[in-house]
């Protein structure tokens, strides 16, 4: 997928790929929307002009044979491109209804999180992805940072712990349940006690008091949770000690 200049989501079909897009020139941009004139009634405007003069505008890409055909000259034009600007992952083209450049990020799937892992340690191509979102590579990191804990929280959350990153989440309503028995928590110390980590941490901490004590009068899963909690685990088990 890329985005346009005027801020509209384009697909790119059969294109696995993620981009951002710079005008060529503001100036000749500019110029170019004031000169270019909306064609005749009787004029007829190929869609696709280039393919058009090498005979490829016609190609029937439902066909398997021609869509191959057609992968394959696609493939070659990238691979040429790339040879000259020397990035492995960058793919640059105008728009074909606008005058405008845009750069495209080739990712790849893996058949497993190891085989991600050594292929992306020799060629980090999600380390392109967030400098193509924005020119603050500290801007395309939150956006697509944003993203990640909006839409995929809980796995958001492992990375982060796997990487070091104090990431806590939120307490559901069986843990918050077991910490309020546990602790033998009133009403009024459980608010308190949200509110100082909710500033200390920015962020929600545990879902509502009602549906923790929902869970209390439940009863059920609550004893197996406090027995977790007395078993220290990750990077602080040590210091327990």
């Amino acid at each position: 997928m890329s985005r346009d200049n005027s801020g509209n989501d384009c697909n790119n079909t059969n294109t696995n790929c993620t981009g951002s897009e710079n005008n060529n020139n503001d100036n000749d941009a500019s110029a170019t929307a004031h000169t270019t004139q909306a064609p005749s009634s009787n004029t007829t405007v190929p869609a696709f002009p280039v393919l058009q003069r090498f005979g490829l505008a016609d190609i029937d890409l439902s066909k398997e044979e021609d869509n191959n055909r057609f992968k394959r000259l696609l493939g070659e034009l990238i691979a040429k491109q790339q040879q000259h600007s020397g990035k492995r992952n960058a793919i640059e083209y105008i728009q074909p209804s606008q005058n405008v450049s845009t750069t495209a990020i080739a990712v790849r799937s893996h058949k497993s999180h190891k085989a991600f892992k050594t292929y992306h340690q020799m060629n980090p191509y999600l380390g392109d992805v967030v400098a193509t979102l924005d020119d603050d590579k500290k801007v395309g990191a939150q956006r697509l940072s944003d993203y990640l804990a909006k839409e995929h929280p809980n796995e958001f959350v492992e990375a982060a712990k796997s990487s070091g990153v104090a990431v806590c989440g939120v307490l559901d309503k069986t843990e918050g349940a077991a910490l309020f028995t546990d602790a033998g928590l009133k009403d009024e110390q459980w608010n308190t006690i949200m509110r100082h980590l909710r500033h200390k941490f920015d962020s929600k901490i545990a879902v509502s008091l009602k549906q923790v004590k929902g869970k209390c009068r439940d009863g059920e899963d609550i004893q197996e949770q406090i027995r977790k909690t007395k078993r220290p685990r990750g990077s602080y088990k040590k210091e327990e000690k």
